[in-house]
């Protein structure tokens, strides 16, 4: 009895620790080293998948899971953290309407401006800028292995030089908020 109520106790103190990030964990994770970023990551709960070496004309790049299904390849998020020489950047995909909401929440609250929306390869792109960073917004739809359509959500956070530097394509305009 006292090995079940031990397990139950260990079982419900990880799924406490265990948590999806908010904006403000993602923005600050883009700061971060590599080392810094893999112990943050894990410390929450998320799990190591996979990695590329950095190129002479390629970040490195660390792909983590949260809450990933024991049975498939399928999880509640998948993150991507980038490596690079100058610069950082997190990528993260979502799959529930809530969290999608909670981000843009996020974003606009941090007095980012919305200054370019295309629909690209079917899905719909939007490019919201603050005073120091990027988001770029992505709502689309993803088939599993029985051709069943869901809906995904991914954001991708540069600092503003970054994107200026390797996305150019984009209209950018010079009023921005404070504070993201």
């Amino acid at each position: 009895m006292k090995t079940l109520l031990f397990f139950t106790f260990l079982s419900f103190n990880s799924f406490i620790f265990c948590q999806n990030l908010s904006l403000s964990q993602l923005v600050e994770l883009r700061k971060k080293d590599l080392g810094n970023a893999e112990e943050f990551l894990t410390a929450k709960g998320w799990e190591f998948l996979d990695g590329d070496d950095a190129g002479p004309e390629k970040m490195g790049r660390i792909t983590f899971t949260y809450n990933k299904s024991e049975m498939s390849s399928r999880a509640e998020s998948f993150l991507d953290f980038y490596s690079g020489k100058y610069s950082n950047r997190v990528h993260i995909q979502v799959n529930k309407k809530v969290k999608y909401n909670e981000y843009i929440n996020a974003i606009k609250g941090y007095g980012c401006k919305l200054i370019s929306s295309n629909i690209e390869d079917g899905n719909l792109v939007k490019i919201y800028r603050g005073a120091t960073t990027t988001f770029e917004v992505s709502s689309g739809t993803s088939s599993n292995f029985y051709n069943e359509e869901t809906a995904i959500w991914n954001i991708t956070i540069f600092s503003n030089e970054d994107y200026e530097l390797n996305f150019e394509h984009y209209q950018i305009k010079e009023d921005y908020s404070e504070e993201a």
